[in-house]
């Protein structure tokens, strides 16, 4: 009998441990998810980059264009 009552005296000090544990962990997490993307956030930067490849390419175009003419009318 005393066993059992030495197993219940050790998981009530397990789960009041745990308690404390978990109570530090939504803390942290609470104090995370003020700074986590929202799905919004996501689309606002998976358009913004978007279109920031497409005006990157666009410009790497037309400035290899340029250099292209500019070389073409040194050497004729």
């Amino acid at each position: 009998m005393m066993d059992l009552a030495l197993r219940v005296d050790r998981l009530e000090a397990f789960a009041e441990d745990a308690k404390v544990r978990l109570v530090r962990i939504e803390t942290r997490l609470d104090a995370m998810e003020a700074h986590m993307a929202t799905k919004a956030d996501l689309a606002s930067l998976e358009t913004r980059l978007i279109k920031w490849f497409i005006v990157t390419a666009f410009a790497i175009t037309t400035v290899m264009s340029g250099v292209a003419v500019a070389i073409v009318k040194l050497i004729h």
